[in-house]
């Protein structure tokens, strides 16, 4: 079965639809109705009404309500990965229709992280369409392993994303386009929250959180090798699918993490993200792409990318 069959078979099995399931993406990420409703530019009762009606048609509750905050339940993390997936090869098919059969010109397709959204591709894609008024971009917010899955299908044009493993590097053309330090992140009544660093060897005795590697693949590895410069082999207690996830699981006491400091701009009620004084530890931000050379349109935009990340950079 083709994707579009799939997706119309989807559709008619169910009365859920895809503004339904941005509501509910655009919540777990702002772990807030509010916000989700600001960033969607709807009410927030007319989105959390929609929110509603979904979970009444999975047949479960996918946010936690506790007071005033949001939380995924085990099946609303589960089903995250599953509407971003659906809601990206939506626009994908429609895009590759209207460029096969309706004459329109191609699409450049740029995958990213989200903490890299609004100051390194918004603004870059902004100074690009500046310069290339008759060219459009199309944003994919993937994870990583989504991103160089649609690399290898031709899906997407370049992705920005963080370390890759040696035999993908081989496959694709790799640029590194910044250096960023690695934060230690704890809960706000964590023992140490009240410092402003902190020796990552301090943690050797607490739960620990990682981002999953069916998602970012070689994440669980990276945090043993960091914790192993401190001569302890961390007790991994959850391993999430999202950033926002993971400060979301950090937020609830399910442990402590390492993450991009550039993250902390993300909404992270309920946690603290502290400096690693030692180790110094960094990662990498990268450009990839098929190994092809790009043509002038593409080669433009990844210029303005590379220019705007080397002011982000803070490694």
């Amino acid at each position: 079965m083709n994707l579009l069959a799939a997706l119309r078979g989807w559709c008619e099995a169910a009365a859920m639809e895809f503004h339904q399931l941005r509501y509910f993406v655009a919540a777990a990420e702002a772990q807030s109705m509010t916000r989700a409703a600001e960033r969607m530019h709807v009410s927030q009762p007319a989105l959390s009404r929609q929110i509603a009606l979904l979970e009444d048609e999975v047949g479960v509750l996918l946010f936690d309500r506790v007071r005033k905050r949001i939380h995924l339940t085990e099946a609303g993390r589960f089903f995250l990965g599953k509407a971003r997936q659906i809601l990206c090869d939506a626009e994908l098919s429609a895009q590759q229709v209207r460029e096969r059969f309706g004459g329109e010109r191609r699409t450049l397709r740029l995958g990213f992280i989200g903490p890299f959204l609004d100051d390194l591709v918004a603004p870059a894609v902004r100074e690009f369409q500046q310069r290339h008024p008759k060219s459009m971009v199309s944003l994919f917010d993937l994870p990583p392993s989504a991103q160089i899955e649609r690399l290898r299908r031709h899906e997407l044009d370049a992705a920005i994303l963080g370390n890759i493993d040696d035999s993908e590097r081989a496959m694709f053309a790799v640029r590194l386009l910044s250096k960023h330090r690695i934060a230690v992140v704890v809960p706000e009544d964590h023992r140490l929250a009240g410092r402003k660093s902190v020796k990552l060897a301090e943690l050797r005795n607490d739960g620990w959180v990682s981002l999953s590697n069916a998602f970012f693949p070689g994440r669980r590895e990276f945090l043993i090798e960091c914790c192993a410069k401190a001569d302890f082999e961390p007790r991994i207690a959850a391993e999430l699918d999202s950033l926002p996830l993971m400060l979301a699981a950090v937020a609830t006491g399910a442990g402590v993490g390492i993450i991009p400091a550039h993250a902390r701009k993300l909404p992270h009620a309920g946690c603290v993200f502290l400096t690693l004084s030692s180790p110094v530890i960094t990662t990498q931000l990268l450009l990839v792409k098929p190994k092809a050379e790009a043509g002038a349109e593409l080669a433009s935009l990844i210029a303005l990318i590379a220019e705007r990340a080397a002011s982000l950079a803070d490694a």
